[in-house]
């Protein structure tokens, strides 16, 4: 059964490339994908003033009504080419943004918005200024589908969800109140020339996700629901969003493809499996589309389109289009789009096959997020944070809620996860670096240039998730033993020979700064040292 809708979401700087997004549409067109969405949380006014708020046309006193006027004339005449570009393609075109957001103008207008250092979500301008704004958006740019809001986010400018103002509005209105109003306010604008409004769910715990059900219960019958397929985020490890349950409304799902949380595609990871796994259960809810990221807005100069992580779109689009399709034919079609000989595709598609169970591996402490958007972690105490508290899986599976209590036992079995995840990365690199007999030279050379460093990635998030697990189990007095302290410290003499080898990738210039990003030196050493203050502070407690 094919979805209806099977969208392709750039999500970064490359929508505003020409030639980017020429080759996005192209990749649409040969697989039969629908719609196009760019996502941008400012995006709507970028393009927009509002005129009822700011004259394009006023002549300078000091300052011009709109900063960066001439940049917002660029940007709109960019958007209708987008628009024209997408229309001969075939393709529909979807903005994707988070609510509430505004020019810095709108402090100097509307200065009573701003109360004790926060600005109020709840004052009832919003309304009218949400609704001009989107009213000109759709009137401008007649040529889009519609819009995405995500109104409960943490990256708006103002969100009642971010709970920064206290004022008497703020605590007299519920939040499923706000939620409601704001989305009735868009949906008015939105209708009233004949485009469409989905509203996503942004929730880190359950309790986030309950007033937005809430509020779309109330949304009149057209609104889409667009829920990410992960609770909270992109997560491999993370059972389906709870929030994807047969509903009359229309439903949409998100899924990366590009791979925020599973090295980005600079380190390829392979997700077939997960999606094979995840689209019938979708199907099975009465989704109607989905929509698949290439690109993370906080990289720039990388899409899934330029690694081997575009895989991953071929095999969704397939899905999508209700087809059974297995990794060889995926590489075959993905080799076949570069005219490259399709021989290669059992060996390449046996190679990414191995890829996903080691960066969950890698990347996650039994399941848990250990990774930082898949770079080293910060610190010791910044790891156990995003486990325990902000990507905290347990409140998604309450079923998990005691597996970071380390014992003995668990302690072992983390650990080995972490030996377990290197050791098949380096045979898998040793596989990649002697290909079956007939594969093309030029293939590869292309796939083994891709694996440059993906053991060196692997290798640096084991150590530093070893390191973060005995600093937890050292904390424990009455558990750690001498053997203990003497593994700590050898993790810890390891990482340092680790961030030593970083320090020399990082000098080279020309290896790709996202690289780099992925193995951080910094990082690694921050985790050196703050494991070197919990192993001593672990020695003192021992000996005292």
């Amino acid at each position: 059964m094919a979805l209806a809708l099977r969208a392709l979401e750039m999500h970064g700087q490359r929508m505003w490339e020409r030639e980017r997004v020429v080759r996005t549409l192209s990749f649409m067109q040969r697989h039969a994908m629908t719609d196009l969405v760019l996502h941008e949380s400012d995006l709507v006014h970028q393009v927009v003033y509002p005129r009822e708020y700011f004259d394009p046309y006023a002549l300078w006193s000091d300052l011009p009504s709109r900063s960066g006027e001439n940049a917002i004339f660029n940007r709109r005449a960019y958007l209708d080419h987008v628009i024209a570009l997408a229309r001969e393609a075939a393709v529909r075109v979807w903005v994707n943004v988070k609510e509430i957001g505004f020019s810095d103008e709108v402090l100097a207008i509307h200065p009573e918005v701003f109360k004790h250092g926060a600005i109020c979500p709840s004052e009832p301008f919003w309304n009218e200024y949400v609704h001009a704004k989107t009213d000109e958006l759709f009137t401008d740019f007649g040529g889009l589908a519609g819009m995405i809001v995500s109104m409960g986010s943490q990256e708006s400018r103002t969100s009642r969800a971010q709970n920064r103002c206290h004022c008497a509005l703020c605590e007299r209105e519920p939040l499923t109140a706000w939620y409601a109003r704001l989305v009735s306010v868009m949906h008015a604008a939105a209708t009233r020339h004949g485009k469409r409004v989905a509203v996503r769910d942004f929730a880190y715990k359950p309790a986030d996700h309950e007033p937005l059900i809430a509020a779309m219960a109330q949304a009149p019958a057209d609104v889409i629901f667009c829920l990410k397929a992960m609770p909270h985020d992109f997560y491999v490890t993370f059972p389906d969003n709870p929030a994807i349950v047969r509903r009359t409304r229309p439903q949409w799902i998100e899924y990366d493809v590009m791979g925020q949380f599973f090295g980005w595609g600079v380190m390829p990871c392979f997700v077939l499996e997960d999606l094979r796994a995840r689209v019938p259960r979708w199907l099975d809810a009465g989704i109607e589309g989905a929509i698949f990221r290439i690109e993370w807005e906080r990289i720039n100069d990388l899409d899934a389109l330029d690694t081997l992580n575009e895989t991953n779109l071929v095999a969704a689009a397939a899905l999508a289009r209700g087809e059974d399709i297995d990794a060889v034919e995926v590489c075959r079609r993905w080799l076949a789009s570069r005219s490259w000989d399709g021989r290669a595709a059992p060996w390449l598609a046996g190679i990414l096959e191995r890829t996903l169970p080691i960066v969950r591996a890698a990347a996650y402490i039994n399941d848990f997020v250990s990774a930082d958007n898949s770079m080293l972690p910060r610190s010791i105490q910044r790891a156990w944070w995003g486990m325990e508290s902000r990507d905290a899986l347990a409140v998604w599976d309450p079923s998990r809620a005691a597996d970071l209590d380390l014992d003995r036992d668990k302690l072992a079995r983390y650990l080995a996860e972490k030996e377990h995840a290197l050791a098949a990365a380096r045979a898998l690199v040793r596989d990649v670096r002697a290909p079956a007999a007939g594969v093309d030279p030029d293939v590869h050379a292309s796939i083994e240039a891709q694996f440059a460093f993906y053991d060196t990635w692997i290798e640096g998030l084991a150590i530093t998730a070893r390191v973060c697990l005995y600093a937890r189990w050292a904390a424990r007095p009455s558990d750690v033993t001498a053997a203990d302290l003497e593994a700590f410290d050898a993790a810890l003499r390891e990482l340092e020979r680790y961030a030593t080898r970083a320090k020399a990738i990082a000098a080279d210039s020309r290896i790709p700064h996202q690289v780099i990003m992925l193995v951080d030196p910094r990082r690694a050493l921050d985790v050196l040292r703050e494991g070197r203050q919990s192993l001593d502070a672990a020695r003192a407690l021992s000996s005292a």
